[in-house]
């Protein structure tokens, strides 16, 4: 399933499959440069889970966004 296929439901609570990390895995793992783990902390929750795929998409969502 592609990033944009998510539902909003799924991307608001993250889906908490098999497949599905929770924050402080996302950050300790090595798929991830240190810079993009700076952004995850900001936009991952910490009583969530989220397969990579999600949080890919947030880290996505958050760095296009428009500047006011």
């Amino acid at each position: 399933m592609s990033s944009k296929e998510m539902t909003a439901s799924e991307r608001e609570r993250g889906s908490g499959g098999p497949d599905a990390f929770g924050k402080k895995q996302m950050m300790n793992s090595a798929l991830f440069a240190p810079r993009e783990k700076d952004v995850l902390e900001v936009v991952l929750q910490e009583d969530e889970s989220y397969t990579l795929e999600e949080a890919k998409y947030l880290m996505e969502l958050y760095l296009n966004k428009e500047v006011i």
